[in-house]
């Protein structure tokens, strides 16, 4: 999944579950399913964003040792 796909589908699940959050109890089933999903979703694009930072950073060492 790409990053920006992943970044719309977390905004997209975050504005859901505060929506519902607003009408239905958060120990819901599929509220805390949602919940879950979201939190993996963050997890992975935090991930992503790690390792985009890594090789940025590693190819700004290799400019400066060059």
């Amino acid at each position: 999944m790409s990053i920006k796909k992943l970044n719309k589908r977390i905004k997209n699940r975050k504005l859901l579950l505060n929506i519902l959050l607003k009408f239905i109890s958060p120990s819901n089933k599929f509220i805390i399913k949602l919940s879950q999903n979201l939190d993996k979703d963050i997890s992975r694009y935090q991930v992503f964003m790690y390792k985009l930072h890594l090789k940025d950073r590693r190819a700004s060492c290799r400019e400066r040792v060059s």
